[in-house]
């Protein structure tokens, strides 16, 4: 099983990232891959996914740790991914978002096909990445 954390600093108040976090519908207008999503229940999520020419559907049990500002997520069926996203506040008017995922590269490979190996692994850190940068592009333009 592969890990991957990244954190960002987002010129916005921890609760206003949090809200938006909470937005599922909103994921596709900062995440590439994802081409809709929406949150059929308070629990969970679906996620319908495009990689190269390949498009899958994702159904996912959420776990809210609102105290804590911790959204867990975990996918149901293959591939099996995991992980959560946590706000932290740094000040008034500043946070960090910090994502933790994992997963399986060859499950990836597998349902999506494209690079393996070290290859698979970049492109998955690229994409978090870069959906990190639109997610905090997207809450600094709002302010």
């Amino acid at each position: 099983m592969s890990r991957l954390e990244e954190q960002i600093t987002i010129d916005a108040p921890a609760q206003e990232v949090w809200g938006r976090l909470h937005d599922i519908e909103g994921y596709s207008t900062f995440m590439d891959s994802v081409q809709r999503a929406y949150a059929p229940s308070s629990d969970r999520a679906h996620l319908d996914v495009r990689a190269g020419e390949v498009q899958r559907g994702f159904d996912a049990v959420l776990t809210d740790h609102g105290a804590e500002q911790v959204l867990a997520w975990e996918t149901q069926g293959s591939p099996e991914l995991k992980g959560s996203l946590s706000v932290r506040s740094l000040d008034r008017d500043h946070s960090e978002l910090q994502v933790h995922v994992e997963y399986e590269p060859q499950a990836i490979h597998d349902t999506f096909g494209g690079p393996k190996g070290m290859a698979q692994v970049h492109r998955i850190e690229n994409t978090v990445r870069g959906g990190l940068e639109q997610f905090k592009s997207l809450v600094e333009s709002e302010r």
